[in-house]
């Protein structure tokens, strides 16, 4: 199994923070601890093959960072200002040949929601939170635990739960993610999310796409000044 890690986007909603700074550098204690520290840490733990991070903003910064990690393959988006979270992806999926855990540089997720990630079953698996989502969230809707919906238009009273950001694919549906990619892209369109293959791919009815409860476990998105603060607070330094 690979881990695959977006670094690429420059976190502006988080201000002077990452004026100069990738946002997956920012540091969770006085250390320099950074929140791609933590996940790097965590894929560690988990055993995968190896782990690939897309960079993009200031990518000198990240490469600098990781240069002690020996298992770590960079890939750098040269377009990351003209693309969203799909491009940078598409930029890593030559590199992938396996099973693979799908994870945002900020996004920070308790060890035990891994570890049920990489145990669980199907082609496609969203872990989520139940619960009332906001408007701007990545809501999903199910169906006996498949998803049947993912996106952030879906009104909020019709969603299950908002969808963490990270995910499990199965080395089947590499070809498909390309395929799709290439195609949205082709429209002239580059501002997509991640999330845009899964909705092709609930359309195709090909592929089983489970979603996975979190069940009041920790996790934090990094998008403003009041999620970094909670980050520091909930994680520091794991052990091995």
């Amino acid at each position: 199994m690979i881990g695959v890690v977006l670094a690429a986007g420059k976190g502006s909603r988080l201000g002077n923070y990452t004026t100069n700074l990738p946002k997956s550098l920012l540091p969770l204690d006085d250390d320099g601890y950074t929140l791609l520290d933590y996940n790097i840490d965590i894929l560690n733990q988990l055993h995968l093959k190896k782990i690939i991070v897309v960079t993009g903003f200031k990518s000198y910064k990240i490469e600098n960072h990781i240069s002690n990690y020996n298992n770590i393959e960079l890939v750098y988006n040269p377009f990351w200002n003209h693309c969203n979270v799909l491009g940078s992806l598409y930029m890593a999926l030559n590199k992938i040949d396996d099973d693979f855990l799908f994870l945002h540089a900020d996004t920070l997720a308790e060890k035990s929601i891994w570890e049920k990630l990489v145990k669980s079953k199907g082609d496609m698996v969203l872990p989520f939170e139940r619960k009332q989502c906001g408007e701007e969230e990545m809501k999903i809707k199910l169906r006996e635990k498949k998803v049947i919906q993912i996106t952030k238009e879906m009104k909020s009273e019709h969603a299950d739960g908002e969808f963490l950001g990270i995910a499990k694919f199965k080395k089947s549906t590499i070809p498909f993610f390309k395929y799709t990619a290439e195609r949205l892209f082709k429209k002239g369109d580059l501002n997509h999310y991640m999330e845009s293959v899964i909705s092709e791919a609930i359309k195709t009815d090909k592929y089983t796409i489970c979603a996975l409860d979190i069940v009041d476990s920790n996790f934090v998105e990094v998008d403003f000044e009041e999620d970094y603060i909670k980050a520091k607070s909930k994680f520091g330094r794991i052990a091995p």
